[in-house]
């Protein structure tokens, strides 16, 4: 490998993963919650017109969730079929530079052995749940839109979802960062 060359394609692809697409995902996710909490109308009776505040501001609310879904499914996706391979690469017999095998890199020292036992095994199913999760409220933000915003217990339930979502990509994002520290990806 060149040593001058300040990016790989390796490298830029974590980086599409993690800052881009993940990072995306976060900031999106936030804005979703937050514009959900925020667009939030009383409950209204049941004879009652919708506003039609409400039923602009429905759309723009679907709209961000399913962006935010989208960012979630394209950052799995890359994350799995792109950025994971190389990660679980097995190296040449004999070879002790490990640099360009992170996995091998990991599981080379008792003391970041548990990176790939717990942290690389969280990351490499839970996104899926996030990306779900993140669908589901895509879905009922786009089939009940300004119900969702009128309603309660919808709001609820797809806030709830939301936070989870948020967690779990918070989460994954950070066992990524300790992932990253000890075997960076060149």
């Amino acid at each position: 490998m060149d040593t001058t060359m300040l990016f790989t394609e390796r490298s830029i692809w974590t980086m599409i993963h993690g800052v881009v697409l993940g990072g995306g995902a976060l900031m999106a996710l936030a804005a979703a919650m937050f514009s959900l909490w925020a667009m939030r109308t009383t409950d209204a009776p049941a004879g009652l017109a919708p506003d039609p505040r409400v039923h602009r501001e429905s759309r723009y609310l679907a709209g961000l969730m399913v962006f935010t879904a989208v960012l979630l499914w394209l950052t799995v996706i890359v994350g799995t079929y792109v950025s994971f391979p190389p990660y679980r690469a097995t190296p040449p017999e004999g070879l002790t530079d490990l640099r360009q095998y992170p996995r091998a890199l990991i599981m080379s020292s008792p003391g970041t052995r548990w990176l790939h036992s717990f942290a690389m095994e969280i990351k490499e199913h839970t996104p899926w749940i996030a990306a779900m999760l993140a669908t589901a409220v895509a879905f009922v933000s786009v089939q009940y839109r300004s119900i969702l915003l009128r309603e309660r217990r919808l709001r609820n339930m797809a806030m709830t979802l939301l936070v989870i979502c948020f967690a779990l990509v918070a989460f994954i994002a950070l066992l990524g960062t300790f992932i990253n520290k000890v075997a960076p990806v060149e």
